[in-house]
Formats: structure tokens, C-alpha cells, sequence
């Protein structure tokens, strides 16, 4: 298996999400970003559990930037990528996002890569969006950051604004 096959997204985190815009998108010329505030239920280590964040994205040629500020709920894992001086609003590395095609070969391989569980979603959302399903897995002991494992509906993928002719590995 090629774990890291399909690197589609890098994301980071911040204690302000309109601030980080500003800073991403004046230093790298990324505007505009779409947006979402989700209200989800997801699976942890610790039982299902609400989270609520505030999301932006935006595709930089083939590589989706998602900027993620963590709100409310079980966002313990977003946090612990974050510095304590919650007036730092400076976007930190959070996870990369790999993408999949089929749920259950999906399962096999975070099965098989063994990295423990950090939560699992969504449950379910608030928001009116296409199927797809997240894993995020704590990558942190070997890469240094958590890999996120993401199934999409085709039509979920329209929505998040795949990239026309962008290779799906």
C-alpha cells in the first residue's frame, strides 16, 4: 500500500480564522477563500461528541489550503497544534488530507497503517452537505502532524470545488 497516495489538502489551524485569512491571503496572493462554519457530531476515543468549527478553503492549483479555527465541542486535537497566547493568530500545520475513492479500502488501509483514532466524521452535520465521510488519525509520533483520510461522494467533491482534470492517484 502507498499510504500518502492522494495528498490533496494541507491544513492548518488558528485561534482567529479572519485574521489568518488575511495574513494567508495578502502574503500568498489566495483569495477569496470559500467558507463554512460546521456543526458536527463525530466518533473519538472518548464516544461521540459535538464539534463546531469555523473553515475556510481555498484551491491552489491542485492543492486544497484549508484554514480550520476550532470553536466548541471535542476540538482537543486542534488544539494541541495551537499556542497557548490565544492572541497568536498566526495559521499553524495541522494535518494533510488524503484522498479516497472507495469507503471500504479506505478502512483496510487506516486499519493496516495501525496510527491511533483521533475522531471520525461526520456523525452527523448541521450543514446542508454531500455525503462524504473524514479520518483523522494522530501521525504525530512519525510525521509530526495528523493525516486526515477523506471519502467523498461525487458530488461532495463538486461541492468542495475539485479541480477540473486534477489527477485522482
Amino acid at each position: 500500500m502507498m499510504f500518502l497516495r492522494g495528498h490533496m489538502q494541507n491544513a492548518y489551524v488558528t485561534h482567529d480564522l479572519d485574521k489568518a485569512i488575511e495574513i494567508i491571503g495578502n502574503q500568498y496572493d489566495m483569495e477569496p477563500f470559500q467558507r463554512i462554519d460546521p456543526v458536527l457530531t463525530i466518533k473519538t476515543p472518548k464516544g461521540n461528541q459535538p464539534m463546531a468549527n469555523r473553515v475556510a478553503s481555498y484551491w491552489a492549483g491542485g492543492l486544497n489550503i484549508e484554514i480550520i479555527q476550532p470553536v466548541s465541542g471535542y476540538v482537543d486535537d486542534y488544539l494541541a497544534m495551537l499556542p497557548s497566547d490565544k492572541t497568536d493568530c498566526v495559521p499553524r500545520f495541522h494535518h494533510i488530507s488524503l484522498r479516497r475513492d472507495d469507503e471500504a479500502e479506505m478502512r483496510k488501509e487506516i486499519a493496516a497503517l495501525g496510527l491511533p483514532l483521533a475522531f471520525e466524521g461526520p456523525l452527523t452535520s448541521e450543514a446542508d452537505i454531500p455525503p462524504l465521510i473524514f479520518v483523522y488519525l494522530d501521525g504525530r509520533k512519525s510525521l509530526g502532524h495528523y493525516v486526515e483520510f477523506t471519502w467523498k461522494s461525487p458530488e461532495a467533491w463538486q461541492f468542495v470545488g475539485w479541480p477540473e482534470g486534477r489527477p485522482v492517484w
